[in-house]
């Protein structure tokens, strides 16, 4: 799987590249969440054994599984592919990144109206190309943070529609209290810290006084004094108790890092970018640092990241877990009734090479980098798989590792594009 096997990184991003456009976009131009690596297309009902137990949570009764898996994160996954194009375009002048870029640029749009359903403002889940009433703030993020780097490049009527849709994004969370429902939380506060970015983005895009001031309010309250995702640090400090499999195993689970270290190093970048006077910003630095040192524990030796990591209670080193199930009475990954621990590994280690590159302009930390640079080496377009090591699975899950990432496969090129804009890879490898 390893990517420089199969030729320089350069040639490798254009094998990826090809093989979205081929494969991963459908025909409103929204980047599909998952491929079926067996037919290598979209999911279809087929892509499901009678004895398969698909994810399928609260809110998302009127859709299949296929209509969920194919749509869950296509905001992201289009808004990631996007950020790989501009930076694409920034390095080799090419019109064809740019009109594919505009085109992901339409394909926001397109989900962005569909929302009107609902509200102006409202960035929906799509599931089956469908509205829905689900949504979540790390789609918002992306989408927002996308739409302010085509901003950069944008004519003036794209530039005037631009900026709307980002104001009218972060206005919808402003006037609800930043609450809304959430699959099985029909009134779910969301985490406050992940809306300075946010807020800050509208007001330099709209000149809001009233967004200016919560910005202002938010970051008075302390919600990102320090890093708002941390997984491991809230258990050290027994904000969290152990749950009955830690005490089990005398370890801290943890796992899902990929969207963790993601979502904390696009936050703080964009504040570190756009107020690096601000006197939080030595704090925002410092949470680069140590929300990575979280996510680093779950990267395997290989490129590739485990899906669940146990941390020692003693010695705090990391170990990976042996497959098992547990009953628990609410949690993450529980619309089964039950949660699994598999042990397996994903490429979704991507997503750390990628936030790798964002911290590298602000902290220079050689070992981020050189993680940055083993991922990216490693992990080549077949390799590009949700979930690894069928053997870790029982009959009933096994469909979750015969699915290509999307969400994997746009952080590959994020990473590779803007770390080659940025010094991170040169275009001779």
């Amino acid at each position: 799987m390893t990517a420089t096997n199969n030729g320089t990184l350069r040639q490798q991003a254009r094998i990826i590249e090809d093989w979205v456009e081929d494969a991963f976009i459908d025909p409103n131009g929204v980047f599909y969440t998952y491929l079926d690596t067996k037919t290598g297309g979209p999911l279809t009902d087929a892509s499901f054994a009678p004895d398969q137990v698909p994810m399928h949570l609260p809110g998302t009764e009127g859709y299949t599984p296929a209509e969920w898996h194919n749509y869950e994160n296509c905001g992201m996954t289009t808004a990631a592919y996007l950020q790989a194009l501009l930076y694409q375009y920034a390095i080799d002048n090419d019109p064809v990144a740019m009109k594919r870029a505009r085109r992901c640029f339409d394909a926001i749009k397109y989900i962005y109206d569909m929302g009107r359903q609902l509200e102006e403002g409202f960035f929906p889940k799509i599931y089956g190309n469908r509205f829905s009433e689900q949504t979540s703030t790390d789609q918002v993020l992306y989408v927002m943070l996308a739409l302010d780097h085509l901003h950069h490049h944008a004519n003036s009527g794209e530039r005037k529609e631009i900026a709307r849709m980002i104001t009218h994004l972060i206005q919808f969370w402003v006037k609800r209290g930043y609450r809304y429902k959430y699959f099985w939380h029909e009134d779910m506060l969301w985490p406050l810290g992940r809306f300075p970015s946010l807020l800050l983005m509208g007001y330099r895009h709209s000149g809001d006084a009233v967004l200016k001031r919560e910005y202002d309010r938010l970051l008075a309250m302390g919600v990102n004094e320090n890093a708002v995702e941390l997984r491991l640090a809230p258990k050290l400090t027994s904000e969290y108790s152990p749950i009955p499999y830690e005490t089990k195993h005398q370890a801290w689970l943890i796992g899902e890092m990929e969207g963790t270290v993601s979502m904390d190093m696009m936050e703080l970048d964009y504040l570190l970018r756009n107020d690096p006077g601000n006197r939080w910003a030595p704090n925002w630095k410092a949470s680069m640092k140590k929300v990575w040192s979280e996510g680093e524990l779950a990267l395997a030796p290989d490129g590739t990241m485990y899906v669940h990591v146990l941390v020692d209670m003693k010695t705090r080193k990391p170990r990976r877990p042996d497959p098992e199930f547990f009953r628990e009475a609410e949690g993450p990954n529980d619309w089964l009734g039950f949660r699994y621990v598999s042990g397996g590994r994903s490429s979704d280690s991507t997503f750390h090479a990628r936030s790798a590159v964002q911290a590298d302009r602000h902290l220079r930390d050689p070992e981020m980098r050189r993680a940055a640079r083993h991922i990216i080496k490693s992990i080549d377009r077949q390799g590009l798989r949700a979930y690894y090591d069928p053997e870790r699975y029982p009959p009933e899950l096994k469909h979750r590792t015969e699915l290509y990432s999307g969400d994997a496969t746009a952080n590959w090129l994020w990473a590779y594009w803007q770390g080659r804009n940025e010094g991170v890879f040169n275009g001779n490898e």
